[in-house]
């Protein structure tokens, strides 16, 4: 764990979309996109889940905040580039919606970090928190 409290992984994350399409420019060859789940909620696989996506070279990456159980907590994500927190985004919409945070197009060696917690309302402590980084291939 650092010292902004992202627990350091090199697990492979699942990925929910490619968005570089084939043949894109040399600089935007790797997809740098990852992300991670909540804990396990009591009627759920997960609460909710946070998605790095790298737009590669068209246009400003972004984050998706991800509510994946019917169970009416809300979940949060906390987002750090280079050690520095940039942002936190709250989804309370229910089952199956996602919120998005747009964040600059990430350089070569920029590394982002990514908390999200299960939230029981706006003002609720934090809970079945998960959180990775990754150092960005490309940009």
């Amino acid at each position: 764990m650092n010292k902004f409290g992202v627990v350091l992984s090199t697990g492979a994350m699942a990925v929910t979309a490619a968005l570089v399409p084939a043949g894109a420019a040399s600089a935007a060859a790797y997809n740098d996109s990852f992300g991670k789940d909540t804990g396990p909620s009591p009627s759920c696989y997960r609460y909710g889940a946070v998605q790095f996506v790298d737009h590669g070279e068209y246009g400003d990456d972004y984050v998706g905040v991800y509510d994946a159980c019917k169970d009416g907590v809300g979940v949060k994500a906390w987002i750090w580039i280079n050690g520095e927190l940039v942002g936190a985004q709250r989804n309370g919409d229910g089952f199956n919606s996602e919120v998005y945070v747009d964040v600059r197009n990430l350089v070569k060696d920029d590394v982002i970090g990514l908390k999200v917690c299960a939230q029981d309302g706006p003002s609720g402590t934090p809970f079945a928190c998960g959180s990775t980084e990754h150092k960005m291939h490309d940009g």
